[in-house]
């Protein structure tokens, strides 16, 4: 009757055992379910081109240099290549412009099948390359890179040479182009380069009517580039500066209308006054020297 009870009691902890395990798989199985359903719908994932390794401008884009990952369809950048083979098909690119890591490989930062490097790959549409000779103080002291923006600033003869008031020279200074882009400095066009580089010239990017500009201020006087500020959005300066400016800063120079006398300025403006410019009409301008505090 022992062994008949022992027997009879474990094929019921079995049983036991057996039907828990069943309704708990089938649970889980109910709320697995429920929960993919309730999830939405599975996204598929395509693949992308990445760079495997930083790729630098002018760098030849190899086969070794890329790989695949996945990516969402509907997420795909515009120009990205989807596999290697399709962005090598027609032949081999070079890249201009610098990518990183992980970095999708776009067409946009990409020449031609069979292209190169060149200056041409990284004008925007309608715009135009022109060079600037430059020496170190034009240049910036070297500190101009590629993609930074300058000022076009040209040094020439004042229109109002032989005037009293130029004295000293007759030089007129005045922006002839504002924020413009550097495409390269010298022969470098990478603009990841942040390394000073002394060089005689600088490629920028105009419109046609900035090329005019600057291919006609190239003959008519000295030109100077002036670095500004990537979030400077400053209105044009369309001021001239000219060698009288200066005559007024260095010498202490007023000009007084002929309802003034000259005596009337020196007391006004000081002892400190050595030159007196006295303007009659616009037209008729006498200059008198001060030759004492009196």
């Amino acid at each position: 009757m022992i062994a008949i009870a022992a027997v009879f009691g474990g094929i019921s902890i079995f049983a036991a055992d057996w039907w828990i395990n069943s309704t708990a798989n089938a649970r889980l199985d109910a709320l697995s379910a429920s929960m993919i359903k309730d999830s939405g719908p599975k996204v598929e994932f395509k693949t992308i081109v990445v760079a495997a390794e930083p790729l630098e401008f002018g760098a030849p884009v190899e086969r070794a240099k890329l790989n695949e990952i996945p990516w969402p369809p509907k997420s795909l950048p515009e120009g990205a290549f989807t596999n290697i083979d399709e962005l090598l098909a027609d032949g081999e690119r070079v890249v201009v412009s610098p990518m990183v890591m992980n970095e999708p490989v776009l067409l946009s930062k990409l020449s031609g099948p069979g292209g190169k490097a060149t200056l041409s790959n990284l004008l925007e549409p309608g715009m135009r390359a022109i060079a600037v000779k430059i020496d170190e103080i034009a240049g910036v002291g070297g500190f101009v890179t590629p993609g930074d923006r300058v000022d076009v600033v040209l040094t020439r003869e004042a229109e109002t040479a032989g005037s009293p008031d130029t004295a000293g020279g007759s030089l007129a200074t005045q922006v002839v182009l504002e924020n413009v882009k550097v495409l390269s400095v010298g022969q470098d066009a990478d603009e990841k380069s942040a390394k000073p580089n002394l060089v005689n010239s600088v490629t920028l990017e105009v419109t046609t009517e900035g090329a005019r500009k600057i291919a006609l201020a190239r003959s008519v006087g000295a030109l100077a580039l002036s670095l500004r500020s990537p979030a400077d959005r400053a209105p044009f300066d369309s001021g001239v500066t000219t060698v009288r400016d200066f005559n007024r800063m260095a010498t202490d120079q007023f000009v007084t209308s002929s309802a003034v006398t000259v005596e009337e300025a020196i007391e006004s403006y000081g002892p400190k006054v050595t030159t007196v410019i006295v303007t009659r009409g616009n037209k008729e301008t006498q200059t008198y020297e001060v030759m004492s505090d009196n």
